[in-house]
């Protein structure tokens, strides 16, 4: 006899997921074959995520020099998107816990990869390069920026590096970025 169309799928709670250690983050409705995912990240999470990846490293559950878990692994283990994942990831990057190996993978730093305490990271640098070239007047208001392609040319460095630098500078209400076009220094920045 066939099921009528109106009538709702019928649920099974022992295939159901548990729910999310980090909040509500969305149903999962079925696992296995048929499965539907609405997938939603509870608003912070990826700061969470830093806390309790930032305390493994401290206390040596992941000890220097190793490998972190893959993005994939974090996601499942924390029930969260990929971009949450990186975004925590990448707290900690900028941190100086963890390091990427291109094409292999994150690693915890060991205290002799630490940067010294009291220097600048190399994003924070180079936004302080791009400041004072705002701020006299090589770059002036309305100009646009240097590309992420162009400044990692020019100083060496990785694209989030560059993405960083730019990205300070858009906090500290320099420059504005339009999706496309750029980023371009405000007409109304003080000198």
């Amino acid at each position: 006899m066939a099921r009528a169309l109106h009538q709702p799928p019928t649920r099974h709670p022992e295939t159901e997921c548990p729910a999310h250690p980090l909040g509500d983050s969305g149903t999962r409705l079925l696992q296995g074959r048929n499965q539907v995912t609405a997938r939603r990240t509870a608003w912070g999470a990826y700061a969470q995520i830093t806390d309790a990846l930032r305390q493994r490293i401290t206390d040596g559950t992941y000890a220097p020099g190793s490998q972190l878990p893959a993005e994939v692994a974090l996601c499942a283990e924390f029930r969260v998107v990929r971009n949450t994942v990186r975004r925590a990831l990448s707290t900690l990057q900028a941190e100086g816990l963890i390091s990427v190996r291109t094409g292999i993978g994150r690693f915890v730093n060991t205290p002799t990869n630490h940067p010294p305490p009291g220097t600048r990271p190399q994003y924070a640098r180079i936004a302080e390069h791009l400041r004072h070239q705002i701020s006299n007047g090589t770059i002036p208001p309305g100009a646009r920026l240097p590309s992420e392609a162009r400044i990692c040319e020019r100083y060496g460095v990785s694209r989030f590096t560059a993405r960083q630098a730019l990205r300070s500078l858009e906090d500290a209400g320099l420059v504005t970025c339009v999706q496309g076009v750029g980023r371009h220094v405000r007409q109304d920045v003080p000198r």
